[in-house]
């Protein structure tokens, strides 16, 4: 018996950089309680919209594999969520919420840089200062249109889903 022609070789791979996870934070940017009364057959419940716009911030060192360390580059991936939940308070004082729902905004912005010759002056930390400026520049994007946001949210998501169930709303006179 004859064995068969040896395997193909696959073709070379290219290098990929080798990642090591840096560090990452969530973090609050801008929130919103939104008090109202709900209405359906002269009963009435207080109810509260919670949202939040949230930074999920990931920095990572990446070193192109067989290259020198000081060839790093520390990368970063900036995020933006805007999350929602709705409260809903009983006659006894009970406070139940919906779980949070959240949706990814298009605020956001990614990026790398070289870490530089000397690391330990310059860290591939959460504080790498082109990582901290591309951070600062997306809080200010997000605060700028918070309210905005939150707003539009309400009328496309929280309030179609609490007239479909046949309340009246109305917003308590503070």
């Amino acid at each position: 018996m004859q064995a068969g022609p040896p395997p193909a070789s696959s073709p070379p791979v290219a290098a990929q950089p080798s990642t090591v996870k840096g560090a990452s934070a969530t973090m609050t940017v801008a929130a919103s309680d939104m008090r109202l009364v709900l209405t359906k057959a002269r009963r009435a419940e207080s109810a509260m919209v919670r949202q939040q716009v949230f930074l999920r911030y990931d920095v990572d060192r990446k070193v192109p594999d067989g290259a020198d360390q000081r060839a790093a580059q520390c990368g970063w991936r900036l995020r933006a969520y805007l999350q929602r939940s709705i409260c809903f308070s009983s006659m006894t004082g009970l406070l139940s919420c919906t779980d949070p729902s959240s949706d990814e905004l298009p605020t956001g912005e990614s990026g790398a840089a070289d870490q530089g010759q000397d690391q330990a002056a310059s860290p591939c930390d959460l504080n790498f200062p082109p990582a901290r400026e591309a951070r600062d520049r997306v809080i200010a994007a997000v605060k700028a249109d918070a309210q905005a946001r939150f707003d539009e949210d309400y009328a496309l998501n929280v309030k179609p889903q609490l007239l479909a169930s046949g309340v009246k709303i109305t917003k308590p006179k503070s």
